[in-house]
């Protein structure tokens, strides 16, 4: 049986990792903050084409000072779904994002093959985080293995892979999501995504 895995078309890999045009991508948080939803909002922001590594390295643009206005308060605190998705704001004539709280499978499948990115939300009784779907794979005529490609701000990039870690977008009969990491596997739910989609026009300039 074979496997497809599809991602982002912007998303690429080299020796350092996920790569967006030449620049390396991945942003890994500290293991002191609760800011997993800010990389996870900039990674997306740098994937869009709507920031660059040389916006986060010197003076922010107008944009990018609004979103920090925003994201600075909770940097320690961490992000409701809500919250995260206004971080956006800024861009909103660019990026669209909304809160999902049902029928997650079938939204974020849909996003992605949208050409768009989730930042998901999971849990368990350890930890709660936010991640960044870039993609999705698994086995051929099984929707059922499907698997969520991450981006995951927790832990650092591989040479040479578009993803760190991996999530099963279906639940188990108990509910539960298979979150596998360079940590190892955990069970996890996923409770909300802020899925996050380019505005028409800029499909259109990407079309022309």
């Amino acid at each position: 049986m074979s496997h497809v895995y599809r991602w982002h078309p912007r998303l690429t890999a080299g020796i350092d990792g996920p790569m967006v045009g030449k620049s390396s991508l991945h942003l890994q948080q500290s293991d002191l903050d609760g800011a997993c939803g800010h990389h996870c909002a900039l990674m997306s922001l740098l994937l869009l084409g709507e920031i660059t590594r040389d916006d986060l390295d010197g003076k922010p643009k107008r944009a990018l000072s609004a979103f920090w206005r925003s994201a600075r308060p909770h940097y320690f605190a961490g992000t409701k779904p809500n919250k995260l998705a206004s971080f956006f704001k800024p861009y909103r004539d660019a990026v669209t994002s909304r809160v999902v709280a049902k029928d997650l499978p079938e939204e974020i499948r849909q996003t992605l093959h949208a050409d768009g990115l989730a930042i998901v939300g999971i849990h368990n009784a350890s930890f709660d985080h936010w991640t960044l779907a870039v993609g999705i794979g698994g086995q051929e005529g099984f929707l059922e293995d499907e698997k969520l490609l991450l981006l995951d701000p927790t832990f650092p990039p591989f040479s040479m892979m578009p993803w760190n870690a991996t999530l099963s977008l279906n639940p188990s009969r108990r509910g539960w999501h298979n979150y596998d990491t360079p940590a190892g596997r955990a069970k996890v739910c996923i409770s909300e995504a802020v899925c996050l989609l380019p505005s028409i026009e800029e499909m259109d300039l990407e079309i022309d």
